[in-house]
């Protein structure tokens, strides 16, 4: 049910300890994925080589969280003709989002909503769904919800995922993994691929039953 792979060659932790990602000796394996899936490839990149080294490959790039405000990257983009997914920074403003795509090019832009820190500590991040709908009509522009990141463990993903479809989201991000417990990053909030595969056929239901014209007929 997937549209596209999302494949971390370089990953930004916040220990140094932590699984950095494998690198460019991962770009061939991902063009492998790539032909034997024929699915669409994103990847995140943080820096201007990693633009480079991704052509050919990538068909979508992926500015992530902490790279949000780092205006080189995203200057380096400007003449990239690939779409570019821009994940919101950890404390963004609407504005702040809004102008990290300018510097890349808004009209090439996908936005993604993945949580940010607030004074609530339920989950691991709190689910702006406003910071959506005002992308979304304010703006004009298309908005993906991660749940994964916003809950950090596998239980709540697919409730969060269910909230981001009723409010008309236009895609998910979901981390999941034929063994969660194997997961080198974020386990905890990877779900099964069995439970994707349902969260995938619900979602969808419930993306058309909340569609605008259903709930004109309710009102």
């Amino acid at each position: 049910g997937a549209h596209c792979v999302r494949a971390q060659l370089w990953k930004p932790r916040t220990s140094p300890n932590s699984f950095q990602g494998v690198g460019d000796r991962g770009l061939p394996w991902v063009a492998r994925v790539k032909k034997e899936t024929n699915l669409l490839i994103t990847m995140e990149v943080m820096s201007p080589e990693h633009v480079l080294a991704t052509r050919g490959i990538a068909d979508i790039l992926w500015v992530g969280t902490r790279n949000m405000q780092n205006y080189e990257l995203l200057k380096s983009m400007q003449d990239d003709p690939r779409p570019v997914i821009l994940k919101r920074g950890l404390i963004a403003t609407i504005k702040e989002w809004m102008g990290a795509a300018d510097y890349i090019g808004r009209e090439k832009v996908i936005l993604c909503e993945r949580g940010i820190r607030t004074g609530a500590d339920s989950m691991r991040f709190t689910l702006d769904l406003n910071s959506m709908l005002v992308a979304q009509h304010d703006y004009r522009m298309p908005v993906l919800i991660d749940p994964s990141h916003t809950a950090g463990r596998r239980d709540m993903v697919s409730h969060l995922a269910l909230a981001a479809a009723a409010a008309q989201a236009d895609g998910l991000v979901i981390e999941t993994h034929y063994d969660p417990e194997e997961e080198q990053v974020d386990r905890d909030q990877t779900i099964s691929l069995e439970e994707y595969k349902t969260l995938v056929r619900v979602s969808r239901e419930v993306y058309k039953i909340s569609s605008h014209n259903e709930i004109k007929k309710l009102g």
